[in-house]
């Protein structure tokens, strides 16, 4: 098998398992929902929190009003994700 022979097997593979992640996590009441809300949700908190706290930034903060208005979207968008992921928790732990 060739290099790109295997990378092409790997992308349908991947795109297999893609698939079949988003038909687990659409179905009602899926265990599995739950916990990628849960995995995800932490994630993005986290990456938020390294962005806000990073030197660099979408629109720089030299900009007053605008660089602030990034700033606390940012801020918003990450405690948003972490309560959603500590309510994915608590229903998974119910």
């Amino acid at each position: 098998m060739s290099f790109f022979g295997m990378i092409c097997v790997l992308a349908l593979c991947g795109t297999s398992l893609a698939a079949a992640m988003m038909v687990l996590v659409s179905l009602p009441h899926s265990p599995m929902k739950d916990l990628l809300v849960q995995v995800v949700g932490w994630l993005f908190a986290i990456l938020c929190a390294i962005y806000a706290i990073s030197p660099i930034d979408i629109v720089p903060d030299f900009l007053v009003p605008i660089g602030f208005v990034d700033d606390i979207g940012v801020a918003i968008a990450g405690v948003t994700s972490a309560m959603a992921a500590w309510r994915a928790g608590k229903r998974r732990a119910a």
